[in-house]
């Protein structure tokens, strides 16, 4: 069980956060050696949804997508270090855009740079000096000129579409040299259905979901029943809720690796329960233990070095990047507290997990609420359990 201390501290965090309009509603789950051991939830916006249970997850996606990728790559004895222009040729051209000249790569985009978001793809966010995920780039200004997040978010859009424009735009660094948050994720989605033969959806169900038993988690289809809505911050009230066609779920032809999935913290937990103690043979060990441990080289840059970037991904001086979440490398210079080989990883709508292997625990805070990053919940959340642990 969680120290009475702790949960309470836990419930009265969730309680006032609510209270004071910094969340709408909320959820944190803790499991311990597998073991269920805190639950709370509490909902007091637009009663009428307090029943509904599934969440958009939207980027704790990419994690689900890398263990699929790795359980596909073993099954066709495909290296993590093949080239990906063996499926997908066109890459064999790639260009970095560097100083308005497009140069050469020097080395192949493999499975493995997408895997560590080091493949010199980048996502094209707006620019900001302010924003963690600043776009500031000159591929960015290219990924914005042509749309690509926004082209990814209409129902006709398809892989081969996404091929085409990921294959079109420049590169933002030469692979392998820089961790990036980008569109890798998503591109590994689509090279998983071309060495399948198969919808994303089909093998995400079949490689995980079922033998798992997370029967809430999948690509959403236009009937979806139960899912939570989304608000969006708006100050100085707080938030409110998003009306419209934002609050609506399409079918859509491309099935988004980087973001796509609805589920639950339940069946999350089970996900995180699997990289930290695996009860079902899905992979080997070792492999498994990629997803684990950082595969980022120390002497790698990083474009977040001086950004405040741990609210999202804890990247930066003193982390890591393991095959799908972000590692805790150093705990005495990351801004909170932490023990050491954490993991974790998050939504756009605050969506948070870290999977604490030293204490072998996986936490959960799940809400929906956008954007991601006004409010530090995941340094408040390891403030508590992480002050005095035992």
């Amino acid at each position: 069980m969680l120290d009475q201390n702790k949960e309470n501290q836990l419930n009265n965090w969730l309680e006032q956060s609510v209270l004071n309009n910094r969340i709408p509603f909320g959820e944190i789950s803790i499991s311990k050696e597998n073991k269920n051991i805190y639950k709370y939830k509490i909902y007091t916006q637009d009663e009428k949804y307090k029943n509904n249970k599934l969440y958009r997850i939207h980027s704790l996606t990419k994690p689900i997508t890398s263990l699929v990728s790795l359980i596909v790559l073993e099954k066709n004895n495909i290296s993590v270090k093949e080239p990906i222009s063996t499926f997908i040729p066109e890459f064999k051209k790639a260009k970095v855009l560097i100083n308005e000249e497009l140069i050469n790569i020097n080395t192949p985009i493999t499975f493995e740079h997408l895997l560590t978001h080091t493949s010199g793809l980048t996502y094209g966010f707006n620019k900001s000096n302010q924003s963690i995920l600043r776009g500031n780039t000159e591929a960015d200004s290219i990924y914005r000129e042509k749309e690509i997040l926004k082209n990814i978010q209409r129902s006709s859009y398809t892989s081969s579409d996404f091929v085409n424009d990921i294959t079109s735009l420049p590169l933002a660094y030469q692979p392998g040299t820089r961790w990036n948050y980008s569109l890798s994720t998503d591109l590994l989605g689509v090279l998983l259905e071309l060495i399948c033969k198969q919808p994303l959806s089909e093998i995400y169900n079949s490689e995980l979901f079922t033998p798992l038993d997370m029967n809430n988690t999948y690509f959403p289809s236009i009937n979806l029943k139960n899912l939570i809505p989304t608000f969006k911050l708006s100050l100085p009230s707080g938030f409110k809720l998003i009306n419209g066609t934002d609050q609506i779920i399409r079918e859509h032809k491309f099935l988004s690796g980087g973001g796509g999935i609805i589920s639950t913290p339940q069946d999350y937990i089970k996900f995180c329960n699997h990289i930290l103690d695996p009860k079902v043979s899905l992979i080997n060990n070792n492999t498994l233990s990629k997803m684990k441990n950082n595969q980022l080289k120390h002497e790698m840059e990083y474009l977040t070095d001086k950004l405040n970037f741990y609210d999202f991904t804890f990247a930066g001086p003193g982390t890591g990047f393991s095959y799908g979440f972000s590692t805790i490398e150093n705990p005495n210079i990351v801004p909170q507290k932490t023990p050491k080989r954490v993991l974790s990883w998050a939504g756009s709508s605050n969506t948070i997990v870290w999977i604490d292997q030293i204490n072998k625990m996986v936490f959960t805070f799940f809400t929906q609420l956008i954007p991601f990053g006004y409010h530090n919940y995941k340094k408040e959340l390891h403030e508590i359990l992480y002050t005095n642990i035992n």
